[in-house]
């Protein structure tokens, strides 16, 4: 092999393993810094399902629905339907006159119900062309998505 091609086999594996292998001291940033996340980030319509339990009525939870982000951390009218065992319930509108959410710069944030109560944490992806939601009501545990519609 001629000097050439030993220069370029050790730049390969060291790149190699640079890529692969944990350096001590080196750490893995999990939050999504610089991406400039805020309530803008949430606009527009979106489509969304969740389901879970809620163990005040002993039962799963599976609803559907629409919901408006305004952009400026209020929310809009949520149309849904869904069950709630052991009562289910049509298309609805429900109002969210003082609704609102937050989401910081990490893309993490949270909704809140007409009385500013707490009741859901969120992670902004895409963009903000899609959501993951978990419940923060003591008495639920529910997961969804939201999608945001073209």
């Amino acid at each position: 092999m001629n000097k050439f091609g030993k220069y370029f086999l050790l730049a390969t594996g060291f790149a190699f393993l640079a890529t692969f292998a944990r350096i001590p001291g080196a750490t893995t940033n999990v939050h999504a810094q610089n991406r400039g996340c805020s309530v803008i980030s949430l606009q527009g319509t979106y489509a969304w399902r969740r389901t879970g339990m809620n163990k005040s009525m002993g039962g799963p939870v599976a609803e559907m629905g629409l919901d408006f982000f305004n952009g400026d951390g209020k929310r809009g009218i949520t149309r849904s339907t869904g069950i709630s065992y052991p009562e289910s319930y049509d298309w609805t509108n429900v109002p969210w006159p003082n609704g609102s959410y937050t989401v910081d710069p990490d893309c993490t944030g949270s909704l809140f119900n007409a009385n500013g109560t707490k009741i859901e944490n969120i992670i902004v992806l895409d963009g903000g062309k899609r959501f993951s939601v978990i419940s923060f009501e003591p008495n639920k545990v529910v997961t969804g998505e939201g999608t945001r519609l073209e």
